[in-house]
């Protein structure tokens, strides 16, 4: 890693534009390891799976009336909710669990935020309505808070891990390479061009101003891929919205911890218990 990290800060000033499309390249890949429906036992009973577009699908798990929509993260993958699925009770639930393009069995090409986006926005169309819930885990997260924005409809979500400022995310990976200014500048212009959304426009915690959704933010405080400060913007921002921390999980621990699990459950019931009421 050393000699990689001394190599790419090299290529950076002697070849600034080759130096940014390799670490594009990389930033756009994601690194999924192989994983199958049958290792997840919290899907494994599920009756379908919905095709979304041409490189996505939505696993389904057949339940009760209210609806949930799931999405990973960045080189994540459906079983990583499978601790949280298993304290959701099916008679009450009907899960849909969103698998990103570039992050299934078999590798099928490079993927982005903005592709997220579109793909949660073409799940949410095909899902129809109502949506009770979403969940989302780090860029999947930020990917549902960017539209939730415009479906002020779904009344209750999680974003979880979320990064909230794409600028910074690319930055810290020319900063990891130790690029030079030409080369970080260029990685900057070419992931928004590969994007095709600006940073400004993709600002997640100026863009949740408008979601009407109430929203549970939760983060480990310790985390070193996202920063807990990206959570605090986050809250700040969303005019309806609690914030649980954690400390000393990370970035996907968490979501196998009882303490997080316990903190969605009592998020959600009192939606419950309106609706019941109503």
């Amino acid at each position: 890693m050393k000699a990689f990290l001394i190599l790419m800060a090299l290529l950076s000033r002697i070849t600034p534009a080759r130096a940014s499309r390799m670490a594009l390249s990389m930033m756009t890949t994601p690194r999924v390891a192989a994983v199958r429906r049958d290792s997840n036992p919290a899907l494994r009973d599920a009756g379908e799976f919905m095709p979304v577009g041409t490189r996505a699908r939505c696993w389904v798990r057949p339940g009760g009336p209210r609806r949930a929509l799931f999405v990973h993260g960045w080189s994540g993958d459906v079983s990583q909710f499978h601790a949280l699925l298993e304290t959701v009770d099916p008679s009450d639930w009907t899960c849909f669990v969103l698998e990103m393009p570039g992050h299934g069995v078999v590798a099928d090409g490079p993927s982005n935020v903005g592709e997220f986006i579109t793909t949660v926005r073409a799940a949410l169309e095909q899902m129809g309505e109502p949506v009770d819930l979403v969940v989302g885990h780090s860029m999947g997260a930020s990917a549902l808070a960017f539209v939730l924005a415009e479906r002020p409809e779904i009344p209750q979500a999680v974003l979880i891990s979320a990064p909230t400022d794409f600028r910074a995310v690319v930055g810290r990976m020319a900063s990891f390479l130790r690029f030079g200014a030409r080369a970080r500048q260029g990685l900057l212009d070419a992931m928004a061009d590969r994007v095709g959304i600006g940073y400004e426009v993709l600002d997640i915690a100026r863009r949740g101003r408008g979601i009407e959704s109430e929203v549970l933010v939760i983060h480990d405080t310790l985390d070193r891929e996202v920063p807990f400060s990206d959570a605090l913007r986050l809250h700040q921002a969303l005019p309806h919205a609690s914030l649980f921390q954690t400390q000393g999980l990370g970035h996907r621990r968490l979501l196998e911890a009882s303490q997080v699990h316990a903190a969605i459950e009592a998020f959600v019931q009192p939606a419950a218990a309106v609706r019941v009421s109503a």
